[in-house]
């Protein structure tokens, strides 16, 4: 499905034709314009010329009605006599002449208020007339509109005798405008406004042509314009023909505004304009569709070239180089332009994708090599035992056959690491991984999972059993040492299997199942092979609830410590306390310390909380020592891993300054087995710290495998006799006689012993009679809450001395 797309050649036309659209508007906005002003000019002029004609005409008739007027009353034609009376007889027997041949309506003859000849009754307009002549002795001349309208003349006379008097004359001005009208060449009209009133209420007084003046009373026009169109004038077309309407005012009285109405035929005018303004817009529209025709043809090549180019440029991401630069792109042409050059770029870049194609498929191989195989050993990594897995689960489908997914682990590998280096540590692993592989049929895959771990496929297996015979022969290959130069090591290995018919299976799940296996194995002395079982994980799921409860417990306060007396032999005298873990957890309340030690000896967890004890009991011994108890001394018990860590030394020298205490106070328990662990770190760590002034006791002594020479090379100071042999050693005889040679031992040794677990007095004395040192169980005291610790010690020691003789059941 092709994507859609606007096309450069639609996008240039558009350009374009906007482009051109765009001046073309703003010629013919100019040109509106200008015409416009034009049209203004025009109304203008047209208003101008007819005011000048009109006041021309104006001006000829009251010369004429001057002139009369003047030729009758001049006394020296004889004329006129000394009389103003006289004068007026002669204008009577004129008057019709003048009504004749200048169209004369009225005369009026005044001196001053006097009427000394008139034709018609005096009226306020013309009073006012002579009262101007007589005052100014000036001609003047007015336009007095009634029913009709008349041009009024008023001039000053003087007789022999030197009075004054006016004339005036009252012209009908009919025939003016007549003649004014053919002077104009348009029509003409008097209109007369009453106030307050529009054009549609005007009183036609005079018109020569009777449509076009009814037509003007029909437009609309607001009063509020009014004043605008009586200075600017009025456009209006009718019958297809268009006019011009000025109007000069000519009086104002009460009975409202007369206005002379010039109409000028504009038609010819507004016609060729229009003319010019079609032949305008027809020859931008024609050449915005010449121009356009021209780039869309010149642009359509170039753009089918572009499309063409686009349609094949997804053969280079395809790979398809070769078809690629078969396509046609180029064109028959003289000239080259930019897609000519953007298509040689691209036939250019195929050529060098395809050379970066084929050495990136080079280093793909390579990398998918890495990304498969161990670098070191040479064998499958974690990623090709997951794609091994995934092909043995698919097999089951179609096989009766199952297979075994083994968890191989060697025993103690750190210890080369750390006393030999990581490149002896390095060989090893290559020698191990040949063992393994020697051992491995055709059909099976051994891959290092990681550090000194390793993960073998055993295909085609009918039954578990079978598998655990393959797997005992993987332990074999390390029963003899690993000679490598000057040096041989002799390791161990733990390994987990489990065996797989389902093909639903999950290839993490059965690694994780193996791993489980091997940590049971190597959790129960190594150098064996263990079969998952789902107990298995739920031990593994109970071991890291606790280390999360443990952590918890921690950080809220859950952990205490309770005390246990130490009282010595023949005097009672009491010495010290040994420190006991106690764990009240907000739910299932008090957990004995059998279920959760064993389960965290080997985890951060118990490290931590192990340096919580050893803390808690620097603070109770402060607070012993500020109650007076100066000679007390705790026993602490210390975990395999916690006495080898490095940053005990540490933390137990600057316990030691931040609470201002000796530590001569303190007696470090260690267990046989994390002494002959690593015998000589041990000795070391001992010694260091008994430099400081700290004591040293062996707790469980005849439990673990401690010896008469390890002793010697010891800085012990007490034994801890167990009290699995101090139960029965009343009614069992071997029992005694364990418990009477190790005191003899020891004793040789000018070593002290502590007997733990003394319940009755049978026990207490005959263990006195044998020389034991100091007693410890529940005939004395059972484990006391550290805060009920001090209420104790002043309830059942009197002096130092105990002096209970109660049995604590």
């Amino acid at each position: 499905m092709k994507k859609f797309f606007v096309s450069v050649s639609f996008k240039l036309v558009s350009i374009l034709v906007g482009t051109l659209l765009c001046i073309s508007v703003f010629y013919s906005w100019l040109s509106f314009v200008k015409l416009e002003s034009e049209y203004a000019k025009l109304q203008q002029e047209a208003l101008e010329q007819g005011r000048y004609f009109f006041q021309l005409q104006t001006k000829q008739l009251v010369t004429e009605l001057q002139t009369l007027v003047e030729w009758y009353a001049d006394p020296d034609q004889g004329r006129a006599n000394h009389d103003f009376n006289a004068l007026g007889q002669v204008f009577n027997q004129q008057f019709e002449k003048m009504q004749l041949h200048l169209d004369i309506e009225d005369i009026w003859l005044l001196q001053r208020n006097n009427v000394a000849f008139s034709t018609s009754p005096l009226t306020n307009e013309v009073r006012q007339i002579s009262q101007q002549v007589q005052f100014k002795q000036q001609p003047i001349s007015k336009i007095v509109c009634e029913d009709k309208c008349f041009q009024a003349v008023g001039l000053p006379i003087m007789n022999a005798q030197g009075d004054e008097a006016a004339i005036i004359l009252k012209a009908n001005m009919s025939d003016n405008l007549m003649s004014f009208n053919e002077l104009f060449g348009g029509d003409v009209a008097v209109f007369r406004v009453p106030h307050k009133a529009g054009i549609a209420n005007a009183e036609v007084l005079l018109s020569t042509d009777n449509r076009l003046i009814d037509h003007i009373k029909t437009l609309k026009v607001d009063n509020e314009n009014i004043d605008s169109i009586m200075e600017n004038g009025l456009n209006f077309t009718f019958q297809e023909r268009y006019y011009l309407v000025n109007f000069l005012p000519l009086t104002l009285n009460e009975n409202g505004f007369f206005n002379l109405i010039l109409i000028e035929d504009l038609t010819q005018y507004t016609q060729e304009n229009q003319l010019y303004r079609n032949k305008f817009l027809a020859a931008v529209i024609a050449f915005l569709l010449l121009v356009s025709f021209i780039v869309y043809v010149l642009s359509r090549s170039f753009t089918d070239r572009l499309v063409t180019l686009a349609d094949f440029l997804p053969l280079l991401a395809k790979k398809q180089f070769t078809d690629f630069r078969k396509a046609e792109f180029k064109r028959k042409n003289w000239f080259s332009d930019e897609l000519d050059t953007v298509i040689e770029s691209a036939t250019m870049l195929s050529y060098q994708l395809e050379k970066l194609n084929l050495k990136v498929n080079l280093k793909t191989n390579e990398l998918e090599n890495i990304a498969m195989y161990d670098l070191l050993t040479g064998l499958p990594n974690r990623n090709m035992l997951n794609f091994e897995l995934k092909k043995s689960l698919a097999k089951l489908q179609y096989s009766t056959h199952g297979f075994a997914l083994l968890f191989l682990d060697l025993d103690d590998f750190k210890k080369v690491n750390d006393s030999y280096g990581h490149s002896e540590g390095d060989k090893l692993l290559v020698e191990a991984a040949q063992r393994l592989n020697a051992c491995a049929r055709n059909i099976d895959v051994v891959c290092r999972f990681g550090g000194d771990e390793f993960v073998i496929i055993l295909s085609q297996l009918s039954t578990e059993s079978e598998g655990k015979a393959l797997a005992d022969e993987f332990l074999k290959q390390f029963k003899s040492g690993i000679k490598l130069e000057e040096n041989t090591f002799y390791v161990s290995s733990s390994l987990g299997m489990v065996y797989c018919a389902d093909p639903d299976a999950s290839p993490d799940d059965l690694i994780s199942s193996a791993d489980i296996a091997m940590y049971e194995a190597k959790m129960n002395g190594g150098d064996q092979c263990f079969v998952y079982d789902p107990k298995m994980y739920q031990r593994v799921a109970h071991r890291v609830m606790m280390e999360g409860d443990v952590r918890t417990a921690l950080l809220e306060h859950q952990f205490s410590l309770a005390l246990q007396p130490q009282i010595e032999a023949n005097t009672n005298r009491f010495i010290g306390f040994e420190a006991l873990l106690r764990w009240k957890h907000p739910e299932r309340g008090m957990i004995s310390p059998d279920d959760f030690i064993p389960v965290l000896e080997n985890s951060e967890q118990m490290i931590e909380l192990g340096y919580w004890v050893v803390r808690r009991c620097f603070e109770l011994v402060r607070n012993f020592i500020q109650l007076g108890y100066s000679d007390i001394k705790v026993a602490i018990n210390l975990s395999a891993n916690q006495f080898l860590d490095p940053n005990l030394s540490p933390f137990l020298t600057n316990l030691l300054q931040a609470y201002e205490l000796d530590a001569k106070h303190f007696e470090l328990e260690l267990t046989e087995q994390t002494l002959v662990e690593d015998i000589d770190k041990a000795i070391a760590v001992m010694v260091t710290l008994r430099e400081y002034g700290f004591s040293f006791a062996i707790d469980d002594f005849g439990t673990g495998y401690s010896s008469l020479a390890y002793l010697k090379r010891m800085p012990v100071d007490i034994i801890k006799i167990d009290k699995s042999f101090v139960f029965g050693m009343l009614e069992n005889n071997a029992d005694y006689q364990i418990i009477m040679s190790t005191i003899a031992m020891v004793k040789s040794l000018d070593l002290k012993v502590v007997a733990e677990g003394v319940e009755t007095g049978a026990q207490m004395r005959s263990l006195e009679e044998n020389g034991c040192d100091y007693f410890q169980g529940y005939y004395f005291a059972k484990p006391v809450p550290e805060d009920e610790i001090i209420e104790y010690i002043q309830e059942q020691f009197r002096h130092g001395v105990w002096s209970n003789t109660e049995v604590y059941q």
